[in-house]
């Protein structure tokens, strides 16, 4: 790895003028070498993650390439937002884990029950396999209403993660906690 190599990628060049950690410095570092690790133990040749890690990504396909002489591929993705402008991510605070050891069913139910209104057609999209007339249709109602179609999204993703049983059952604990245990919608 070359320093002057580094800096010449985006991510450091913006973060220069704002002062850069030693730590944020050699996170490039860390990361192509763990791709190398995941390389050599399980033989992981794709390496995925948001828009603002290509260059991390980049690096560690050129470290397995250059000792393995290998071929390694990267892709991003755009990194996801609210409609508020914060990412969505393990850094941020208040993440969700897919893992019921880190999250609850429950706490992950409420996760997308208390989605900004704003964002509950897009996520219902990106997370679920919904129709997309259903989507429109469940966030077409504003106001009060729109509580069902957030209903729907919780449920739908939680059902996804953690398998409809565990849907139903933080449905079913957010019903009796928050309506007095009357059914919703």
């Amino acid at each position: 790895f070359s320093v002057n190599r580094m800096l010449t990628y985006e991510c450091f060049k913006s973060r220069m003028e704002k002062g850069l950690s030693f730590i944020e410095f050699n996170y490039m570092l860390l990361q192509s070498y763990d791709f190398l690790t995941l390389f050599r133990r399980h033989g992981c040749r794709l390496q995925i993650g948001g828009d603002d890690q290509w260059s991390n990504i980049i690096s560690g396909i050129d470290l397995i390439r250059r000792l393995e002489q290998e071929e390694a591929y990267g892709l991003t993705i755009p990194l996801l937002e609210t409609a508020d402008g914060k990412k969505m991510g393990k850094t941020e605070a208040g993440a969700v884990w897919l893992d019921p050891r880190l999250t609850s069913p429950y706490d992950f139910f409420q996760y997308w029950r208390n989605t900004h209104d704003r964002d509950v057609n897009r996520f219902l999209k990106l997370y679920t396999f919904l129709p997309v007339e259903q989507i429109d249709a469940a966030t077409a109602i504003q106001g009060q209403e729109i509580n069902a179609a957030k209903e729907l999204l919780a449920f739908e993703v939680t059902k996804l993660v953690h398998g409809e049983e565990e849907a139903v059952k933080s449905r079913q604990a957010a019903r009796a906690l928050f309506a007095g245990g009357k059914e919703a919608g």
